[in-house]
């Protein structure tokens, strides 16, 4: 009896163990497709004020525009010149970091795929 107890309490903790880690990279898989999505939007945004302007625009720019960012996602870095963008934008519910350059010649806003790290070890 005790033994068959041990290994009912060995099982559940396992399961228990198992389901927080994949609960945990669901949500860091969801933080990338979010700022993935995000960056996308710059990306949209950027091309218009491109369009316009004959430069790539500054984050600040680009919030006088009305860009914003979802309530979790603070910009960590950005920067902008005539022929290039940069940013990189923190999910703070997870710690997801996810960057991106747009440079003048990209063909849509799938021609360069955001760079992601951080999270949770």
């Amino acid at each position: 009896m005790f033994v068959t107890s041990v290994v009912v309490a060995f099982v559940f903790l396992t399961v228990a163990i198992a389901s927080v880690k994949v609960r945990g990279s669901m949500q860091q898989d969801a933080s990338r497709t979010a700022i993935a999505g995000t960056l996308t939007q710059v990306y949209e945004q950027q091309t218009a004020f491109r369009v316009l302007n004959r430069r790539f625009a500054t984050w600040p720019e680009l919030q006088a525009r009305g860009m914003t960012l979802p309530g979790e996602q603070r910009v960590v870095a950005t920067n902008a010149s005539r022929s290039h963008w940069f940013m990189a934008v923190r999910d703070t519910a997870t710690g997801i970091v996810c960057s991106r350059t747009g440079e003048l010649f990209d063909d849509s806003p799938f021609a360069r795929q955001p760079s992601c790290s951080g999270g949770p070890p």
